[in-house]
């Protein structure tokens, strides 16, 4: 899994304000969440995406996660600073591998993945363990869950893939440099995307 260097760290901890304000912009009038939702946030740089969402949708849990540990310790201190009488309920972070998720089987409501998906293989380059990621999220989100994501890289073979794994698509806006969309787990079917992960890690990461 590829991390951040210091430099883009820096850059992507000061600047997700304006981006993730965007964001937030272009889910609230297309994305609904159930009463007492649980969701989680893999790749969640400083965590300002998880805070708007906690404040916006009032989800029962929501978990911010990022495989890298000083990643995690710079989200802790941005919600520690954002809200300094306390954290909203249900929102926590902690560190995650997107390709192991350390949650049982269908406990998600939503699956939050904003430029993330791409650093499941070594090189952003490389799609070869992207499926993993993907395998993972489909297995964790219940059946009628919902995937939110975003990509700038691999988007057409991530579109394969969801459409391979029958993921239907709520809503999607498509750009010549990126893909925003948000696409509904339409079965249960864990089976299936853990042979795609296998396949994934068979073809050497290429």
């Amino acid at each position: 899994m590829s991390f951040l260097n210091p430099v883009s760290r820096f850059f992507l901890n000061r600047s997700a304000g304006r981006r993730d304000a965007r964001r937030l912009a272009w889910l609230r009038p297309r994305l609904q969440l159930p009463v007492g939702a649980a969701c989680l946030e893999i790749g969640a740089g400083n965590a300002d995406l998880a805070a708007r969402l906690a404040v916006a949708y009032r989800p029962e849990r929501y978990v911010a996660t990022d495989a890298d540990p000083r990643q995690v310790e710079a989200a802790d201190r941005h919600l520690r600073r954002r809200f300094p009488a306390g954290l909203p309920p249900g929102l926590e972070v902690r560190t995650a591998d997107m390709r192991e998720l350390p949650f049982p089987e269908a406990s998600w409501d939503a699956v939050f993945a904003f430029v993330a998906l791409h650093h499941a293989s070594p090189s952003h380059r490389q799609y070869g363990r992207v499926p993993e990621a993907l395998a993972e999220i489909a297995r964790v989100l219940r059946p009628g869950g919902l995937l939110v994501y975003e990509e700038i890289v691999h988007r057409d073979r991530i579109r394969a893939w969801l459409g391979e794994h029958r993921f239907s698509i709520v809503a999607e806006e498509r750009r010549r440099w990126r893909d925003r969309a948000i696409v509904r787990k339409t079965n249960g079917e864990v089976e299936e995307a853990r042979a795609a992960s296998a396949g994934g890690r068979a073809d050497g990461g290429k």
